[in-house]
């Protein structure tokens, strides 16, 4: 049945050609039937799109929040869960807090034993529910219905929000959309403080599954400079405070917060040889600025033609203004500041253009990188929620258009776009499929000429498992060859000896590659576990003593 919708993508338009015609006079439907349809529709195709993911395994940092996460192994975490980040089930420090996304991995991960296909159907389950949220955020806005189901369809099946859907990791950016998203559509078409109250528990809720939910008082600003004929009046954006407030508080905490990845670490890039453009990137906002402005038109390329997706995206830092893809990026922030200008006067004129502009850029902003540096340049799932405002800001303009054109133009517009998703729905589809192991998932990653550490690192892994150790070996050295500053790879090279059948004839480098991971992270516990159990096994009782009592030192900190 999956396979039948993405190759005939006619069927959609014959689904999309009754939904149009419900709109008419001569309804065929039952008006209860036309109320859901649309998301019934939305709901079954993306379904679709997505339909070859749960055999998918576990990938990247999947063994770090999920595999190895021991407060994912027993109820009796929970607090931990709560208070720590991201990777202290893992005793590692940093990470980020996001309590709401590790509680629904505890729930996920003891529902399945563990098994790939629920922590797949979580995000699936919230992909289908933010496609449908979509779709009833443009209907509040008082869209067009056909015009906001193609905006909605395409954007559900865009190939570019496989990182965040099919990646089980990515939980966090449609956990967070869609807590943003069921905030502004309880709160439209008529913003009132009563509502603004009643939504602060969501407001919440996407805090705890990302930070850049922070983002939801401009998302509704946005929503209001669109609806309200005040929108030039200040006052209009008043009842918003109760979450300005919040905001406000929770950037305080997060920016002075111990234990977690955030801005106030960045000072940790300069002692990472891989980092250095990152930590030029952070020490100066100029660079920011432009290196922001070079990185739209890549998104908007992107948007339009999803093609080379990938992980671990190198990015150039841009140092100077006088660069093709510095200024065309400034040319896109000058149109879009003239587009609004102007609209916010003649509101027949694109207002609804410049509502997408504002979304787009209102939900960016925190991974823009210029107010707060953050630790990377370019990634694709950054697009999940401000995507929405473009797709649907097009939409509606596109449909205001053609209002006043034949029956057949609309059919023959609607049948392009149709045609459109179904190319989409194939990318994704297919895309899904490089997700499905290491193997491919990261040879997809190195044909892109991309040179990274952990890529190699994690192949790595995977051959290491499979029991492949000259492959291992093979991937941990080009991994050093890139960069040899992380603990964990000079451990898991010492596994990987350890490992081997000829284990003796190892020990010396798995000693050697163990006090060099030492070097670069002293307080990685597991170097010193390792050690303790390699002397153990040598009779060396003086230094088994010495190595697990640091190591116990050290795991006690941790937690």
């Amino acid at each position: 049945m999956v396979c039948n919708i993405m190759a005939h993508p006619r069927r959609l338009v014959i689904i999309y050609m009754s939904l149009a015609a419900a709109q008419s006079k001569d309804d065929f439907l039952p008006a209860p039937l036309r109320a859901v349809a649309p998301y019934f529709v939305l709901a079954l195709v993306v379904f679709a799109a997505y339909g070859n993911i749960f055999d998918n395994v576990f990938l990247f940092d999947d063994d770090l929040l999920i595999l190895s996460n021991s407060y994912l192994h027993g109820w009796g975490h929970l607090g931990d869960l709560l208070k720590g980040s991201t990777t202290s089930g893992v005793h590692i420090e940093g990470g980020f807090y996001r309590p709401v996304q590790m509680l629904l991995y505890l729930l996920v991960f003891h529902l399945g034993d563990g098994s790939t296909f629920w922590f797949h159907l979580l995000n699936l389950s919230l992909h289908v529910a933010n496609t449908c949220f979509v779709y009833r955020l443009g209907i509040k806005l008082g869209f067009r219905p056909w015009g906001v189901f193609l905006a909605a369809l395409v954007w559900g099946l865009h190939p570019l929000h496989t990182e965040a859907v099919t990646y089980m990791s990515g939980t966090a950016d449609p956990l967070f959309a869609f807590f943003c998203l069921w905030a502004v559509i309880s709160v439209l078409p008529d913003v009132t403080l009563c509502k603004i109250l009643k939504i602060i528990p969501l407001f919440l809720l996407g805090l705890g599954s990302k930070e850049t939910a922070i983002v939801l008082p401009l998302l509704l600003m946005t929503c209001m400079f669109l609806t309200n004929q005040r929108r030039l009046d200040f006052h209009t954006y008043w009842p918003t405070w109760p979450l300005w407030c919040i905001s406000i508080l929770y950037t305080v905490w997060r920016l002075h917060a111990e234990g977690f990845v955030g801005p106030q670490h960045t000072a940790e890039f300069n002692a990472l040889h891989n980092y250095d453009n990152l930590a030029l990137y952070a020490d100066s906002p100029i660079y920011r600025v432009y290196t922001f402005l070079a990185t739209l038109p890549a998104y908007l390329k992107l948007l339009a033609l999803p093609g080379g997706l990938h992980m671990e995206r190198a990015f150039l830092l841009y140092t100077t203004a006088w660069s093709v893809s510095v200024m065309a990026g400034l040319g896109l922030v000058v149109l879009a500041v003239m587009q609004i200008i102007h609209s916010s006067k003649k509101p027949n004129l694109g207002i609804e253009m410049s509502w997408g502009v504002l979304w787009f850029a209102s939900a960016h902003v925190p991974d823009s990188g210029i107010l707060i540096p953050v630790n990377a340049i370019y990634l694709e799932h950054w697009m999940y929620l401000p995507s929405v405002g473009l797709f649907l800001g097009v939409g509606e303009t596109a449909a205001k258009l053609l209002q006043s054109r034949s029956r057949s133009s609309v059919f023959a517009c609607s049948a392009i776009v149709l045609s459109f998703a179904g190319v989409l729905s194939v990318k994704t589809y297919n895309q899904n499929v490089i997700w499905h192991d290491p193997v491919s998932f990261y040879g997809n990653i190195f044909k892109y000429g991309e040179r990274s550490e952990r890529a190699h690192n994690n192949l790595a892994l995977y051959y290491m498992h499979e029991g492949d150790y000259d492959d291992a070996l093979e991937q941990f050295n080009q991994a050093l060859a890139i960069s040899d500053t992380y603990a964990r790879t000079r451990y898991n090279i010492a596994v990987t000896y350890l490992h081997m059948p000829d284990q003796s004839a190892h020990i010396p480098e798995a000693i050697q590659s163990l006090n060099r991971a030492i070097e670069l992270d002293p307080k990685f516990y597991r170097s010193y576990q390792l050690l303790g159990d390699i002397y153990d096994s040598l009779g060396d009782k003086d230094k088994t003593k010495y190595y697990n009592d640091y190591a116990e030192t050290l795991l006690k900190q941790s937690q």
